[in-house]
């Protein structure tokens, strides 16, 4: 229907969908009344929140991954802002981390990554794999990238120990975290909040750079690249947490209907460890 009718005519009935969402999705609909809370005290004034909003936002980024995988990509307008240091630091060949989170569209990084002489390593939830690695390789040649699943054995540690080591970029998300792991906990619109410990030991143990980054849904099939200048390699990871902490909260507040977060992110995992 994408390829015949187009992206916009697809947005069009999305707006016949979503209210089906709004007055079911009782589960998310709490959680979203948390994170509507914490913004509006972070954020006097704010404007905009409400259910139809975010699972809009969140059915026009579904939309737009279907576009891209059925060859629309030429259709969409993309734009990269300070993206030279993660360019560099993939081209260095000697290790380094580009965090991100679950706001906007994560997926289409894959745009802004390929074509650069060096190799990525993408840390995935499971839930998240196949739909995630069907839009990167889509963008990405299978000699650029290889894919990472988080699993309950733990091996993933030893293959993003071994991919940092062989000089590749480690992709991750930094606002998930599996149950009973290691976590760091931050204030995250003024409550505390638990952050996945992993990426910032890992940062400090290889002493490798740190950019963190986002892709951002900007307009009507427009997507942003926004990158931070690189975290220099051999900060603590104290360092590194309290920068992305920033930058994410940051990127929060601008973009609110844009972090699909459908669950209470203030509610404490008793089984984790804290850091």
């Amino acid at each position: 229907m994408i390829r015949t009718f187009g992206v916009p005519t697809a947005y069009f009935f999305l707006a016949f969908v979503v209210p089906w969402y709004v007055l079911t999705s009782r589960t998310s609909n709490k959680a979203l009344d948390v994170y509507f809370a914490r913004l509006r005290k972070a954020v006097p004034g704010i404007k905009g929140l409400s259910y139809f909003g975010s699972y809009m936002a969140m059915g026009r980024n579904i939309i737009d991954k279907v576009a891209v995988q059925a060859g629309l990509e030429e259709r969409f307008k993309w734009a990269k802002i300070n993206g030279q240091g993660v360019a560099e630091m993939i081209a260095a060949h000697k290790g380094g981390l580009l965090l991100s989170s679950h706001v906007g569209n994560w997926e289409f990084a894959s745009h802004f990554l390929k074509g650069h002489p060096g190799k990525v390593s993408i840390v995935l939830l499971t839930a998240e794999d196949e739909r995630i690695k069907q839009v990167m390789e889509s963008e990405l040649s299978p000699a650029s990238f290889d894919m990472i699943p988080l699993s309950k054995d733990m091996s993933h540690v030893f293959r993003m120990n071994n991919a940092l080591m062989d000089g590749h970029v480690l992709c991750m998300h930094g606002d998930r975290n599996l149950p009973g792991s290691r976590v760091r906990v931050a204030k995250f619109l003024g409550e505390d909040a638990d952050f996945p410990a992993g990426p910032f030991a890992l940062a400090q143990a290889h002493k490798v750079p740190v950019c963190i980054s986002f892709v951002i849904r900007t307009g009507p099939m427009s997507y942003s690249f926004f990158a931070t200048d690189p975290i220099p390699a051999g900060s603590s990871g104290d360092e590194v947490f309290a920068v992305f902490v920033q930058e994410f909260e940051a990127i929060v507040k601008k973009y609110p209907l844009q972090w699909f977060n459908y669950y209470d992110f203030w509610q404490h995992d008793t089984t984790a460890g804290k850091r």
